[in-house]
């Protein structure tokens, strides 16, 4: 068997790259236009029943700059422009969007718009400028273009985190964390590396193949339109990895011809350029987008602790795309996209490496029709290499010997269509299939004393179908949902090959394992007057463990954690029901939700020994775990500059059964803190815009024995930007502002967060 290289520890980004980076993308757009007549659009919204719906919001984008506008009392909008080719977006509380794409030949000017109410969960999702904390009672959040800018957080996991019960794996962010400490965890319900809710990028999904977790670097800043993010299990509607809820990633789409360029520097050296492009031709649009980061990083072991092996963990990453965009009526379009992500990380010693290649093909469709309803198709494959190597570190933490080198390529096929319609006016059904296909393995050599001693390959193929269905129900103030989905899938060609340098070689063959799930859901709301909205959600979904969790081993620090190739899916039933209000004319949101979810076969990583040497875990099925708790939200204008949010979550996550060892029962789960609270303050006028946002974490433990505690800790990030002209603005921003190194595991040696990380940078945005 051949080796394979060591990690390179090379930077993907040179100064000759960004350089070249930035004059490529300075040329992609340039936009002049001739002086055109104004022309008239106007219309009326309403909903089913024709009752005009007051205080809709209309967005007209085209190559001028965007129009934003509001229906009056009864209903009606205008405005003139003078490009009419462009898309007009109608959105309003409690409604689905409607967007309605508009040629330069189209001669209707006019147009009746029905607005359909929203479920309390759609697949089929239209951007629109949502509120931070939407007037419903399920626990939603959405974060817009704007609120991305005015973060003082560098990537988009720790613009994230100021969504409460947001987590990786463990504390850190990806600035400094391995891409397998990159699993998502929603309210409380924990995580192993593998994500617990579903990520989506514009409906494909963004979680790793073959380990399930997230790599956030590969969605560029200035490319975001907005983040929507559900907690609660989703499984109903998106399958396997909803088990927590789902996170939509939506892309900036081609309406207009701009180009925005972000750039900044901060210490630590951290240089980073962000670039979204696009151009619009008649029905064709094209979009590029791409983003270079860089950071030395820092040292995350503490001074007390250091030994000279210790060095900064940082990580150099690049990431682009094109993406091709076609209208296809008045309400369709069709995109195809093409994107590649490589990134080089070091993990604080020199031996511990690890470097990542994606190559994604994405095409999608998406079109409306009043006889036949909308519906939507996504088409999608991916290649990914990760290669990584592990050490052991002395006692001292003066030496280390390589332990192991990983090389993990794996790549997916998938495909989802889902189907919307109203019948009447009262009733709306929805309904798709999913299918997904994804192959992967560990290649492993092992070293003991600088020598090898062993070939080691382990791997797989898992097969996932699943069909989908939801029928909406809407009498006066009431509303109510049903539907559910069944998923079965085939883990299939397992293997595990053991080829030692001295005795004899194992070859060993899993059998197939096929599993069956039914994630059914049952919704009712009830709205009242002064926009008071009650809910109530029951549900159960699921989660299949991944290749990585069947196949892989892995090491960190002195601890080591065992694949199990016989791990079954984890179950999730579950419930909640909440109340929002909104007073003072709108400009006050409350909501408050308690929850409750139970885990069976939950995979956790279980310590089968544990010595002064080193620790041994296994990814097992334990018996149940439960996450209970409350959460209170709330957003306030004070005035058309000044706006503030707040959210507070009580988790009580808890080991119920686990009879393979019951002194783990009654303990607390690990990475899961009970006390979480989360503030957001922005100002902005003509010139200026500035935010704040802080982050309490209580104190929480790092091993399922709760032996091994984390500190509570605080953070504040802020940021403000001055215009310098139209198209010019300046920024500095500044993350973990309180400088607090807050604990980020015990392994048993701990680890903890970054320094200050202070930018500044600027944006330029061109129409």
């Amino acid at each position: 068997m051949k080796e394979f290289p060591l990690v390179s520890r090379r930077r993907i980004i040179s100064k000759k790259t960004l350089i070249g980076l930035v004059s490529w993308w300075s040329l992609f757009v340039s936009v002049s236009f001739a002086q055109q007549p104004l022309r008239k659009l106007s219309g009326i919204v309403s909903d089913p029943n024709n009752a005009a719906i007051a205080n809709a919001v209309v967005e007209f984008s085209s190559r001028e700059p965007a129009i934003h506008t509001t229906t009056d009392a009864q209903g009606n909008f205008a405005f003139s422009t003078a490009d009419l080719e462009g898309t007009l977006l109608i959105s309003a509380r409690g409604f689905s969007a409607t967007r309605i794409q508009i040629s330069a030949r189209s001669t209707e000017t006019t147009f009746h718009i029905h607005l359909q109410p929203s479920s309390l969960i759609e697949r089929i999702e239209v951007s629109i400028n949502a509120e931070r904390i939407p007037a419903t009672p399920t626990s939603q959040f959405a974060l817009s273009h704007e609120k991305v800018a005015v973060s003082g957080a560098l990537t988009l996991d720790d613009v994230l985190r100021q969504v409460p019960g947001f987590s990786l794996f463990r504390r850190s962010g990806s600035l400094a964390t391995n891409p397998t400490a990159q699993g998502v965890s929603l309210r409380g319900i924990g995580a192993n590396g593998a994500s617990r809710a579903l990520v989506l990028l514009d409906g494909v999904p963004l979680n790793s193949p073959f380990g399930g977790w997230v790599y956030w670097n590969r969605v560029p800043r200035v490319s975001v339109e907005s983040i929507e993010l559900l907690n609660g299990a989703t499984s109903d509607i998106y399958g396997s990895g909803a088990l927590g809820g789902t996170i939509n990633i939506l892309s900036r789409t081609p309406a207009i011809s701009f180009l925005e360029v972000e750039t900044s520097f901060g210490n630590e050296s951290t240089p980073m350029l962000s670039v979204n492009a696009a151009k619009q031709i008649g029905r064709w649009g094209i979009t590029a987008s791409g983003q270079a980061l860089r950071t030395e990083g820092y040292v995350i072991v503490p001074k007390n602790q250091r030994g000279t092996i210790d060095t900064a963990a940082g990580t150099s990453n690049i990431t682009g795309s094109i993406t091709l965009v076609r209208s296809l009526s008045r309400s369709g379009r069709m995109f195809l996209r093409l994107a590649s992500f490589g990134e080089s990380r070091r993990n604080g010693t020199p031996l511990q490496l690890n470097d990542t290649r994606i190559a994604a093909i994405d095409f999608g469709a998406d079109w409306s029709s009043q006889n036949a309803g909308d519906a939507s198709l996504r088409l999608y494959g991916s290649r990914e290499n990760f290669n990584q190597n592990f050490s052991a570190v002395s006692p001292d933490r003066n030496s280390e010997t390589l332990t192991n080198r990983q090389r993990n390529p794996s790549q997916q096929v998938g495909l989802v269509f889902q189907w919307r319609r109203a019948i009447g006016k009262r009733q709306s059904v929805s309904g798709g299939v999913e299918e997904r296909d994804v192959r992967g393995h560990s290649a492993e050599i092992t070293f003991s004393n600088a020598r090898i001693t062993a070939y080691v390959d382990a791997g797989g193929r898992q097969r996932t179908v699943g069909i989908f269905a939801q029928d909406s129900l809407h009498e006066g103030n009431w509303q109510f949902n049903f539907g559910g989905r069944i998923d079965r899938w085939l883990n299939s060609d397992g293997f595990a090959n053991r080829t030692p340098t001295t005795g004899s070689p194992s070859f060993l063959s899993f059998r197939e394992q096929s599993e069956t799930a039914f994630s059914p859901r049952f919704s009712l709301l009830r709205r009242f007057e002064k926009g008071i909205s009650v809910g109530i959600s029951l549900y159960r979904a699921f989660r299949a463990p991944t290749l990585n969790e069947l196949y892989r081993n892995f090491r960190v620090g002195n601890v080591v954690t065992n694949a199990n190739a016989s791990l079954r899916a984890e179950r999730l039933t579950g419930g909640e029901t909440g109340m929002s209000m909104q007073m003072f004319q709108d400009r006050l949101t409350v909501r408050g939700n308690f929850f409750w979810s139970e885990i069976n076969d939950s995979i956790a990583n279980v310590t089968v020994s544990n010595t002064a040497a080193l620790i041994t875990r296994q990814r097992q099925n334990l018996g149940a775990i439960r996450a209970r708790g409350a959460e209170v939200s709330a957003t306030m204008k004070f005035s058309n500059h000044w706006e503030g949010s707040g959210e507070y979550l009580l988790t009580d996550s808890t080991v119920l059964r686990f009879p393979a060892s019951r002194i783990l029962e009654g303990l607390k789960v690990p990475q899961v803190s009970r006390n979480q609270f989360n503030f957001q303050v922005t100002y902005s006028n003509e010139n200026w815009t500035a935010g704040a946002q802080g982050r309490f974490i209580g104190k929480q433990f790092d091993d399922d024995q709760n032996n091994l505690p984390l500190k509570r800790f605080f953070t504040l990030d802020v940021q403000a930007s001055r215009s310098i002209s139209a198209k010019l603005r300046l920024f500095i921003a500044a993350q973990n502002l309180t400088g607090s190194r807050y604990q980020i595991s015990s392994t048993p040696v701990f680890t903890i967060g970054p320094p200050r990380l202070i930018r500044a940078g600027a944006r330029v945005i061109l129409h």
